[in-house]
């Protein structure tokens, strides 16, 4: 009996056994993984990052801006043709009132944009002509404001470079060069004189702290202050948290508070330093080789809205305050000078120009 039973217990487990088996695909073969498909591989090492060149929310950059300038009324006064230190007053001048109209047309191409280095290269055509308001009796006066009735021309080239140091810090290097003066290409007593071209240039180390903030520290070789300078220069812009309202300075040329509305229109308050050296054609005068140190503050409200797409449309109005519109001969070296804030060069003319309100419309292609 008891080998009945084992025989009964030996018969189901085999059953069983063979019924599991059943069950399972004998169509199945399990591949082996090819290891010889890593072989090519290469360590690429670490990825490097680089810090980006813009923050959150900063005004729109210009490709393209074509304006028109228009300024109200100002008291222009003038020396005679004479010998003046820096910190003397005349003790003859003469007055009368003008204005300055001109267009504007600046660009800002993008030559190279790669992640570890960007270079854009710019020029610009900007114009002031300065009209008299009332007519003058034959004097130096009336002969400086013909002058500069030609109107004054500053034709530029320029080039900057971005390039990251990393995550978090850059350098950003930018040269110009530009012809400045009441020339005119169609007329051969106004043709501009090549050599007179000025070089300026400016160098920035910075650090972009986060996505809201960005500062540096620099040094520039400038005429915006109307004559040669060399001055330190700091940029800071910054965005708030809540992303409405910021800063974009690079004191001394300007500063700015930023006003965000929303994405399509921004509101700018603060100041712009504008200025150059302008070489002086065909004269009465006796110098010959004279070069207006021409510089003014434009504190101003700049409106920035979006048209459509990347078009842009600006609007400025603010008042042009005159920080320098003396004239200076360069004599028979024909050759410009530093004089920077503590020189005893001596000028040619001591003029003033009182303060003008003025207007600034601009169409712009932007990039974001």
């Amino acid at each position: 009996m008891k080998f009945i039973v084992k025989w009964a217990a030996l018969a189901s487990f085999s059953m069983l056994v063979q019924v599991s088996f059943a069950q399972i695909d004998s169509t199945y073969i399990e591949e082996e993984e090819d290891y010889s498909m890593y072989d090519n591989v290469e360590d690429v090492g670490e990825i490097v990052s680089y810090c980006s060149p813009k923050i959150f929310d900063l005004s729109p950059n210009r490709f393209i801006s074509l304006g028109y300038d228009y300024s109200g009324n100002g008291i222009l006064t003038t020396s005679p043709e004479g010998v003046y230190a820096p910190d003397e007053t005349p003790n003859t001048s003469t007055s009368s009132k003008v204005y300055y109209s001109g267009i504007r047309l600046n660009a800002n191409i993008p030559v190279v944009s790669k992640s570890k280095f960007i270079w854009q290269l710019g020029g610009g055509f900007n114009q002031a002509c300065h009209q008299g308001r009332e007519e003058l009796e034959p004097s130096e006066h009336r002969d400086f404001v013909r002058e500069i009735a030609q109107t004054l021309t500053s034709t530029n080239l320029n080039s900057t470079v971005f390039k990251p140091l990393g995550e978090r810090h850059f350098l950003i290097v930018q040269l110009m060069g530009e012809l400045n003066g009441n020339y005119a290409f169609n007329d051969p007593n106004y043709r501009p004189d090549l050599s007179t071209i000025k070089t300026s240039a400016t160098a920035i180390w910075g650090k972009r702290s986060s996505d809201r903030l960005q500062w540096g520290i620099g040094l520039s070789r400038t005429y915006r202050a109307g004559e040669l300078n060399y001055i330190p220069v700091v940029m800071y812009n910054y965005t708030s948290a809540n992303r409405k309202w910021g800063t974009e300075i690079l004191f001394p040329a300007r500063a700015q508070y930023r006003r965000k509305f929303n994405s399509r229109n921004i509101l700018l308050a603060g100041y712009e330093l504008e200025g150059g050296s302008y070489r002086l054609y065909n004269t009465p005068f006796n110098a010959q080789n004279m070069e207006l140190r021409r510089s003014e503050i434009r504190f101003r409200l700049d409106y920035q809205k979006q048209l459509k797409g990347f078009l842009w449309l600006g609007l400025q109005a603010g008042m042009a305050v005159n920080y320098s519109f003396n004239v200076d001969d360069l004599s028979e070296s024909n050759k410009d000078f530093y004089r920077g804030f503590f020189g005893a060069q001596d000028y040619l003319m001591k003029n003033r120009l009182a303060p003008l309100p003025y207007i600034n419309v601009t169409l712009n292609l932007v990039s974001k």
